[in-house]
């Protein structure tokens, strides 16, 4: 379980506080946040990551205060919208780095990246700079699965996927999975709501997409007077 409490987040560049006062929690099993853009869906994932560090308030992970977890303890799994790999290695090198990282023995990092490279349809041979959006995607699944993880982040990962898309990739680990976009097709599990900076809300999917329309209607209201 992760928890948000009270945190602000003002970049030093920034004259405004980007996050004022979220709370929130993300259990175990499915989570999606729901945010429109530049309101903040990033900084939570770089919160996490431990990339930026809270103006004040506290983030918790299984009742731990996150700044007293190492990044290996906190086993982390963050998959962009855009991933990156090497991109003059090849796709076996790529998927395979995780365990190279781990110091598994070679023998084991080649057999394991040679399964994932054919369950997800890769030819080894292929260059990942002369792969597509779609692809490089299905890659980063691929590398990730290749070690066990406690959180994986997917953000703006699903960008006009459906559903059922995102429910069959959550399958591929077992883990607590936080899904981040702007869609609220994709509220499933439990769903928490952004708006200005603000939690406005967290529970089920099917009240969480109704408050996301009511905050886009109150939008496309004010733009139009």
């Amino acid at each position: 379980m992760i928890e948000f409490k009270d945190v602000h987040l003002q970049y030093p560049y920034d004259e405004f506080e980007l996050l004022k006062g979220v709370s929130f929690t993300f259990t175990d099993g499915i989570n999606v946040l729901l945010a429109d853009t530049q309101s903040g869906k990033t900084s939570i994932c770089r919160l996490l990551l431990k990339e930026v560090s809270a103006t004040s308030g506290r983030i918790y992970v299984d009742g731990k205060e996150i700044s007293s977890i190492t990044n290996a303890n906190l086993d982390i799994l963050y998959l962009p919208n855009n991933p990156v790999f090497f991109e003059k290695r090849s796709i076996l090198y790529n998927i395979a780095y995780p365990l190279k990282v781990r110091k598994a023995d070679k023998r084991q990092r080649l057999a394991i990246a040679l399964q994932r490279a054919e369950r997800f349809g890769f030819d080894v041979k292929e260059r990942v700079n002369k792969l597509s959006l779609e692809r490089r995607k299905i890659l980063a699944i691929a590398r990730g699965t290749t070690v066990e993880r406690k959180i994986v982040i997917w953000d703006d990962f699903f960008e006009g996927c459906s559903p059922d898309s995102v429910r069959k990739a959550f399958s591929l680990f077992n883990a607590t999975h936080i899904c981040v976009t702007s869609d609220p097709k994709l509220a499933m599990g439990n769903a928490v709501v952004l708006d200005g900076g603000k939690t406005v809300f967290q529970g089920n999917a099917e009240t969480a997409r109704q408050k996301v329309q009511a905050l886009q209607w109150l939008a496309d209201s004010l733009r139009s007077n």
